[in-house]
């Protein structure tokens, strides 16, 4: 039987880790960890949560050098994490799913038992931060952006070939793949808390001169009454009823 591999490139996640590691308990068996030099105390907390769950393996990989070039230095982790990963694995069926910290899985795993599927492109949505619910925990945000990105996030073995390109968020995939979409991810990244929000805008705003713009006008405007893209925010439930692709929201 395939085996299930989460693999996650993180940086100061204390905040959140434990959760996530949690989350990843729930469909892999097998946890495989790039930290980009933290300066926190997040390997410490991944190498506890290890200790009271030995039934999921892991391994980290620790980097002590934090590169200035992001889209490289991003794309360069992202493939040694996928390096270390292949050679964890013992079969060309075993799945890996890479995941950011800020993400979680919403779907019926069952499907990473079927044997035509390869590769598995899910709907991501952005969680808001909104007045109702500023004070409360991230996992009870109530609202998303009606805009969706659909990404690659799980891949067998077999497939994956890899990442190359500045900035490359998707691995590249042998063209025998079979590929499917199917399933949602519930992106936190900007509704963590009015402080994260603010250090995004510094993070994107100083390291991705193309991104730049966007998010140094965001700055200070981490509570939401619409999505950065000016549609009216929904709920969850209303993920496919509302739900527009952001190549369409961005036109």
């Amino acid at each position: 039987m395939s085996k299930i591999f989460a693999l996650t490139r993180i940086r100061n996640e204390s905040e959140i880790i434990v959760d996530t590691l949690d989350h990843f308990k729930t469909f892999a068996s097998h946890v495989v960890i790039y930290d980009d030099a933290s300066t926190d105390n997040t390997v410490e907390l991944c190498e506890k949560w290890h200790l009271d769950n030995p039934e999921v393996d892991m391994d980290i990989i620790e980097n002590y050098e934090w590169s200035i070039d992001r889209a490289n230095a991003e794309t360069t982790n992202r493939q040694e994490l996928l390096v270390l990963a292949k050679s964890l694995s013992q079969s060309g069926d075993d799945w890996f799913v890479y995941m950011d910290a800020d993400e979680r899985l919403d779907m019926d795993y069952q499907v990473f038992e079927a044997e035509h599927i390869d590769a598995i492109t899910m709907r991501l949505f952005d969680f808001y931060i909104t007045e109702e619910d500023k004070d409360l925990d991230y996992t009870h945000r109530k609202f998303i952006g009606p805009e969706y990105r659909d990404i690659l996030f799980a891949y067998r073995h077999k497939v994956a070939a890899g990442f190359v390109y500045p900035d490359q968020r998707e691995c590249m995939l042998n063209p025998t793949a079979n590929h499917v979409r199917y399933g949602f991810v519930k992106h936190y990244g900007k509704s963590f808390s009015i402080q994260q929000w603010e250090d995004t805008c510094e993070y994107y705003a100083t390291h991705f001169p193309k991104y730049s713009a966007k998010w140094n006008a965001r700055r200070g405007k981490a509570i939401h009454t619409e999505s950065d893209f000016g549609y009216p925010l929904i709920t969850w439930d209303e993920k496919v009823s509302k739900g527009i692709s952001m190549a369409e929201a961005t036109k």
